[in-house]
């Protein structure tokens, strides 16, 4: 050929050629575009759930089910004569509604600490500090929430009557939620927190100032000798003092919300706009229906605010579920445009005639795919999975249990309610003009006929729920104790996935997985030995990183595993760090031995790791040599 490429196969090598600095461009900033969902709105059918939620416990008011908390007064006359257990039992059947009260604020509360946390997750994802700064807002909220329960249960010091410190602390928080969320929202309508992304100080500096606003009124609350008051049965507006959220809430999902959405486009800033649905008419429950503590408006109004913490906190994960999704799609075509650029290398090859600089050229640009493979592979893993999977199917299940084990009572009622109906027509056929005017503008056939549909569908939404909480709580391997045959390399992985965020994309990681049965052991008490010596490689890294000027440093940790003979297994985790010294390495099983600063480690990991490894009879040993770094060695029987 003359030292020349064919015609056909030079104008392919030019072609791809020039494309690479484009496409390698779009690979360094692909974790800023790939964040950019096209899809920025709620799904339609989970907004209707949440308008079908929120309408749902009045209509079932229509047909007489009432959702006030039942309680026996205490007959104080009567306890001279009773049993301890009497006493006890008559207690609790006096004290049923301020234990419903306790329930549901605390469910709210718990989906405000979700909130916060999934944000923060978010933020290390995305580094965009819109996310935490609302969450903050609205965890503070739930504070006062939080606040608003210990006092009404006496749990904390106020000196207030209950009749007047829960109304009068239930107003305030609703005026606090939505004050503060308006707030944290206004903030980010202005050019200005262009400035503040990847700003973790102004994530905590507006963590402080809400915590100490939140602060300031508990305060206030906690030491005032009186109250105003704020329930007036006889009124039209029972509870003016929640006329004043309700106008907020308003005002924020017609005015204020839409333009945050507008400004920054996200399933999060959707789903603010969908939870003043709840929001308002958790309102309108309190400020017009509830005349008393516990009654039927009152639990309405606390189990619609349950809803509103959930629906941004379905945002978050929504949009997790996105960009976890955007990740793979990206993984594969950067594999796809790796896998041609390794085939126009072959054919090149192939033809012993190419340019040598173009070459090189070709071959230094696929290095840089290969290094933002890496990276993308770093940041999906970096989705914090692994610690969220454990807290949100721990935290999820009291809200989702409540809601579970009320749809029983709602199904019973509704039946109870829909048979009395049904005999009311058979003993009275021919209703007067009234009543079947009623009738037919209630369309009381459809209502009842899709009464049973919803009821049915929301108890086979709840069960699954259940199902997806269980199997999250199963991947955690929270309830794991019992010797059980297990995948040593899922147990690795599972680990590898938690101190992800511990590596930063500066510690490569190499594994050589070997075919492995399954063995029988503990598996979340060697995940745990995985833990603490992985976590030991991480810092000695992390140290001479940090105590190194050379360049030409790069930290690794690699992760060997083998099938020996014998039915025994080897797993090896070697880094390259600074090593450890003979003296050290003869104590370093002791018990509380650590060469770690005051209030950087125990002493006790590799002990506990040592007894854990003996326990199943197996042998864990270290080889190590300074300035070469560090070898440990597990041996274990299948």
């Amino acid at each position: 050929m003359n030292g020349m490429l064919p015609l056909d196969l030079t104008k392919a090598v030019k072609t791809e050629f020039r494309k690479i600095p484009l496409n390698f461009l779009a690979g360094r900033t692909g974790s800023q575009s790939l964040t950019r969902n096209p899809e920025t709105k709620l799904p339609p059918e989970l907004v209707w759930g949440v308008v079908t939620i929120c309408v749902l416990p009045s209509l079932l008011n229509l047909f007489g089910v009432d959702f006030s908390s039942i309680s026996r007064p205490l007959d104080l006359q009567a306890l001279p004569g009773m049993e301890p257990e009497e006493i006890i039992d008559a207690t609790h059947y006096a004290l049923a509604g301020s234990f419903t009260h306790t329930l549901l604020e605390w469910s709210a509360f718990c989906t405000a600490i979700f909130t916060v946390i999934l944000a923060f997750a978010h933020f290390s994802t995305k580094q965009d500090v819109t996310t935490p700064t609302i969450a903050v807002t609205l965890f503070f909220a739930g504070v006062m929430d939080a606040f608003h329960t210990l006092a009404a249960d006496r749990l904390i010091e106020a000196v207030a009557d209950n009749r007047n410190l829960i109304p009068f602390t239930w107003a305030i928080c609703r005026l606090f939620n939505v004050l503060l969320t308006i707030i944290g929202v206004s903030l980010f309508l202005s050019n200005k927190p262009r400035k503040w992304q990847q700003n973790v100080s102004f994530v905590l500096a507006a963590s402080l100032f809400f915590g100490g606003l939140a602060y300031g009124i508990i305060d206030f609350c906690a030491t005032s000798a009186s109250l105003p008051e704020t329930t007036f049965p006889n009124s039209i507006i029972t509870r003016p003092w929640d006329v004043t959220p309700l106008v907020l809430f308003a005002i924020a999902g017609l005015f204020i919300y839409p333009r945050f959405h507008q400004k920054h486009q996200s399933l999060f800033s959707h789903a603010l706009i969908v939870s003043t649905i709840p929001n308002a008419a958790t309102q309108i429950h309190m400020a017009f229906g509830s005349t008393a503590l516990f009654d039927n408006h009152f639990n309405i109004a606390h189990f619609l605010k349950i809803i509103a913490y959930m629906v941004p906190l379905a945002g978050l994960i929504l949009d997790y579920t996105q960009t976890h999704r955007h990740l793979e799609r990206a993984n594969r075509n950067l594999n796809e445009e790796i896998a041609s650029r390794q085939e126009i290398m072959l054919e090149l090859e192939r033809s012993q005639c190419f340019l040598k600089e173009k070459n090189k050229q070709l071959e230094k640009a696929l290095q840089e795919l290969q290094k933002t493979h890496l990276q993308l592979i770093q940041a999906e893993k970096m989705s914090g999975l692994g610690t969220l999977v454990a807290g949100i199917a721990h935290e999820i299940n009291n809200p989702i249990s409540f809601v579970s084990a009320n749809l029983t009572y709602v199904n019973e009622y509704a039946s109870n309610l829909l048979y009395v109906i049904e005999l009311y027509r058979e003993r009275y056929p021919e209703p007067s003009p009234e009543i079947e005017e009623a009738l037919k503008n209630l369309e009381i056939d459809f209502t009842i006929e899709d009464l049973s549909q919803i009821l049915e569908s929301m108890n086979g939404g709840t069960k699954r729920i259940g199902e997806l909480v269980l199997s999250m709580r199963n991947f955690s391997r929270l309830d794991e104790t019992d010797l059980k045959k297990s995948d040593l390399h899922e147990g690795i992985d599972s680990t590898l996935v938690i101190l992800n965020h511990k590596l930063k994309k500066r510690i490569a990681l190499v594994k050589d997985y070997g075919q492995l049965p399954l063995i029988r052991c503990y598996p979340a008490q060697l995940n745990q030995v995985f833990m603490n010596l992985l976590s030991n490689a991480i810092y000695a890294l992390e140290e001479l990183l940090a105590n190194t000027e050379s360049l030409d440093y790069k930290p690794q940790i690699a992760i060997e595993t083998e099938l020996l003979p014998e039915d025994r297994v080897r797993v090896r985790i070697r880094d390259n760090g600074p090593g450890i010294d003979p003296e050290t390495q003869a104590k370093i099983f002791a018990p509380f031995f650590t060469t770690k600063p005051i209030g950087s480690g125990t002493g006790l990991g590799l002990s506990i790791s040592y007894q854990i490894i003996e326990k199943h009879q197996g042998q864990i040993a270290v080889k190590s040599e300074l300035g070469r770094g560090t070898e440990f060695t597990i041996i274990l029987p299948v």
